[in-house]
């Protein structure tokens, strides 16, 4: 019988996720992901986060040279 707490795969989510909901999701994904296509997910997704850091920081330098 399962915990009073846990709940079926087949539940609807009711509501906002709550903390533990996150905690587990991020758990089962890390042992479900082989480590290698993790690392390999997470170094895409800082190089497409710096591309947009540079992006935005190619904007501003450009409208803080332009005259006002």
């Amino acid at each position: 019988m399962p915990h009073h707490q846990e709940r079926p795969a087949s539940a609807l989510a009711r509501g906002t996720a709550k903390s533990d909901d996150i905690e587990r999701a991020r758990r089962d994904a890390t042992t479900a992901e082989p480590a290698e296509a993790r690392v390999r997910r997470r170094l895409d997704e800082i190089e497409s986060t710096t591309a947009s850091i540079r992006d935005e920081m190619s904007e501003l330098k450009g409208a803080a040279t332009r005259p006002c």
